[in-house]
């Protein structure tokens, strides 16, 4: 008899340990289900209204210097890539194609982040249009709140937030500079914060 309850009570202890291992993997689980869901990802970055943080990055084609100020006095699409982000290397034929479409009204600048050698290989694989502008501090992903790439906000020429969210082809393209174009008819003046 003795014998049979320490089994038993072994088995209880095994079983206990299963359910508590299948009760973590079912929470984190959840976590990630909620943390990759279109709803949480909008929530991130800036806040529209918000004016862009101050920045300083490198013009891949120059190396110059380039700042926020640089990109304001004209509506510009900024898009965050890495080199390591599959979802960014599908985007550049469409954002190529947005680009060539929308250039007379928009600016098209991708943010890359990321290591600079794979992000240089990255731009010399492929024909990328717009400006490019490269991430030396690796403070761009924090200072804009962007946890995921490709992710993308649209300013107006005041570099005030007015759309964001993720960027994964031509109809995101379209429909952050669809939010473009509403604020501007509805004559949105709601000035950012700085």
């Amino acid at each position: 008899m003795e014998t049979f309850l320490l089994y038993s009570n072994i088995l209880l202890w095994i079983v206990q340990l299963l359910v508590i291992f299948a009760l973590v993997v079912l929470f984190r689980q959840f976590g990630e289900i909620y943390l990759n869901s279109a709803d949480a990802i909008s929530r991130d970055g800036i806040p529209i209204g918000d004016y862009i943080p101050e920045f300083v990055g490198e013009d891949f084609s120059t190396t110059r210097a380039v700042t926020h100020k640089d990109l304001e006095g004209r509506p510009t699409l900024l898009a965050f890539i890495s080199p390591n982000c599959d979802a960014c290397r599908d985007l550049i034929p469409e954002w190529n194609q947005c680009c060539l479409d929308h250039r007379e009204k928009v600016n098209f600048v991708l943010m890359g982040v990321g290591d600079r050698e794979k992000m240089e290989a990255f731009v010399r694989e492929r024909e990328i249009h717009g400006r490019i502008v490269w991430d030396r501090r690796d403070h761009f992903l924090r200072d804009f709140r962007v946890r995921v790439t490709p992710f993308a906000f649209i300013l107006d020429e005041k570099g005030i937030v007015r759309g964001k969210g993720l960027c994964n082809g031509k109809e995101h393209i379209e429909e952050l500079l669809g939010k473009l174009e509403d604020s501007l008819q509805t004559g949105d003046s709601q000035e950012g914060l700085r």
